[in-house]
């Protein structure tokens, strides 16, 4: 049987993580190299900022992905990024419902958000399969210029993968 574990997200497994290439399009969310992400104080570098936000995701102790959950005064927002070579094979929804759950212990009364590139058709999917709906479509500034992005909620606490 599978086993997914959420746990810290240390600094070998960031390291690990910025190391990550992608494909083709996907090779917008490529992190820097380690060196570059801790000498412009990146979040993942800051060991008490990755500590309470990013987590680790195992399965039967691979990291096969990282999530991070943060939180405003009326919004919770998940973040996921699975290895290369787990991306397209169905472990993505799993892998929110797990980021949900963990999300609504730590937030339990917050909706939950999340954010995804308009061209990321495999995950718009996934997210809407597991209960998340559109709220609005926006042009965001990001490392790489302007991107169009889409805002997602949790809606439907009831629908499982």
């Amino acid at each position: 049987m599978e086993k997914y574990i959420l746990a810290v997200l240390s600094e070998d497994y960031a390291k690990e993580v910025c190391s990550w290439r992608y494909e083709g399009n996907y090779s917008i969310y490529d992190f820097s190299d380690w060196d570059i992400v801790v000498e412009n104080g990146w979040d993942l570098s800051i060991k008490e900022k990755r500590e309470a936000e990013f987590m680790a995701i195992l399965l039967n102790n691979e990291l096969i992905g990282y999530g991070r959950i943060t939180s405003d005064s009326s919004k919770v927002l998940i973040g996921i990024g699975l290895k290369p070579s787990w991306c397209g094979r169905g472990y993505g929804g799993i892998v929110m419902e797990r980021l949900i759950e963990e999300a609504q212990k730590r937030f339990p009364k917050q909706t939950i958000g999340l954010e995804v590139r308009t061209f990321n058709k495999r995950a718009i999917k996934c997210y809407k399969k597991i209960g998340f709906e559109t709220r609005k479509k926006y042009i965001k500034n990001t490392f790489q210029g302007e991107d169009k992005f889409i805002y997602m909620e949790y809606i439907n606490r009831n629908k499982k993968i």
